[in-house]
């Protein structure tokens, strides 16, 4: 076996630990999509019970003056009527004063469930505001413990790359650079054994006279996926 692809192989070794780190650093902020997806949806149900809320209270406090309005406006005719000076005009009064209590009574019932609907938000309010709080509680101490699994996996990469570093020593720049070429270009391994005359890499035929030049020692590369060859 050529010198290079033996210390390449113990060099790919290192490299594919630090590949599954590095793809698995990129998974796991993943893993709480489900956590922030039940966070927004959480803060939006919150968002719009309280939406309905301020217009209900809003338009509560306009429906409580138009009351006041028509109190008012009963109390007037209620003068009036004490100062009618004929029956017509005192019957008048007194219809008109049946309207607007009336009318009173109506927008008071308005308010009424207004109020009564501003205590069933209130208490729908009161658990939603409970459930985003467990729900950001939990987040925050899962992307804690992410922070810190990230860290330890960055931690890893580096000394796995200093170890890299240390095994490049003695290596033949070119074939090297063959090496790297096709590990950037697979993403997983760059050396392949031959078995059966099929290279592991892609499962393609390897011929026999590529079998002989590998048995010489040569440095072959596959003709389908040029990862390096080499003999187990």
């Amino acid at each position: 076996m050529d010198d290079s692809i033996e210390k390449l192989l113990k060099v790919q070794a290192v490299d594919s630990q630090v590949i599954f780190l590095k793809q698995s650093a990129q998974m796991r902020p993943r893993e709480l999509d489900g956590d922030r997806r039940k966070v927004v949806e959480a803060r939006a149900t919150l968002e719009v019970i309280n939406d309905h809320m301020k217009r209900l209270k809003v338009g509560s406090a306009a429906r409580e003056l138009d009351v006041r309005k028509a109190d008012t406006e009963i109390e007037k005719l209620k003068i009036a009527l004490n100062q009618a000076k004929s029956n017509s005009e005192y019957t008048i009064y007194k219809e008109q004063i049946k309207k607007q209590e009336e009318a009173r009574g109506k927008v008071e019932e308005e308010v009424l469930q207004m109020l009564t609907d501003l205590d069933t938000l209130e208490a729908k309010r009161k658990e939603a505001q409970a459930e985003l709080d467990a729900g950001e509680k939990v987040l925050k101490k899962k992307e804690a413990e992410l922070a810190d699994l990230l860290k330890g996996i960055q931690e890893q990469i580096a000394g796995l790359e200093s170890q890299r570093g240390a095994l490049l020593e003695g290596i033949d720049p070119e074939k090297l650079g063959i090496y790297e070429r096709v590990l950037a270009r697979h993403n997983n391994f760059a050396i392949a054994r031959v078995e059966g005359q099929v290279c592991h890499g892609c499962y393609m035929s390897v011929t026999t006279q590529e079998i002989t030049h590998l048995k010489l020692g040569q440095f072959i590369q596959c003709k389908s996926c040029l990862r390096i060859l080499y003999l187990p």
